[in-house]
């Protein structure tokens, strides 16, 4: 089963534009991380859930299907009716923290009518679990539907594809242009007096 047939809000094009905005806030901790300033994994993971969670409440402002139900540290945004967190560890081993439900997780399910979604528990938890190597940088963002603390549906963001129109990280000129070979070959070299060889 993937996402979006579990639950349509959850379509492929927004969970891609989700993790793309994950992993750009990400990144951007890690240009700024400078272990001569004092910079440890600590400041690395504080400055990275704070781009997150920045980059995500940017494009809430931009797209009706992107909700933020908390802008607290306990950060949770809504994809369509969805409600949805994000934690950096592996999908298949979330921790203590990461299966707690905040309030507005269960407000905005006591939406869900019974015929909009597959109920796999009575309260299923949605997640965006971010892998990272011993520097930082990611290796892999998965979206998860956990049931308690056990997965029941994993699907991996594919971060190479390309950004859509829907997405606010899609501009103008995204698309790309074609541009002519470049020439090569051996440089002149120059004499004292300004002429070449």
């Amino acid at each position: 089963m993937t996402p979006w047939e579990h639950h349509a809000s959850l379509s492929r094009d927004r969970l891609v534009t989700i993790g793309k905005l994950i992993e750009r806030g990400r990144n951007r901790a890690l240009d700024r991380f400078d272990a001569d300033a004092g910079c440890t994994g600590w400041t690395l993971g504080c400055e990275a859930f704070a781009f997150q969670k920045h980059r995500i409440e940017v494009a809430a402002a931009e797209l009706d299907w992107l909700e933020i139900l908390n802008p607290t540290m306990q950060f949770v945004f809504a994809i369509g009716e969805v409600p949805v967190r994000f934690y950096r560890g592996e999908p298949d081993d979330p921790n203590v923290r990461t299966l707690k439900q905040s309030f507005s997780e269960l407000q905005q399910l006591s939406l869900f009518g019974a015929d909009e979604l597959v109920k796999l528990t009575a309260e299923p938890l949605y997640r965006f679990a971010i892998e990272t190597d011993i520097d930082g940088a990611i290796t892999a963002i998965t979206f998860v539907v956990l049931a308690g603390d056990t997965p029941v549906l994993t699907w991996q963001v594919p971060l190479d594809e390309p950004i859509t129109k829907i997405s606010p990280l899609w501009v103008e000129g995204s698309e790309g242009v074609t541009l002519p070979a470049p020439s090569v070959g051996i440089a002149a070299k120059r004499k004292k007096d300004g002429t070449t060889e």
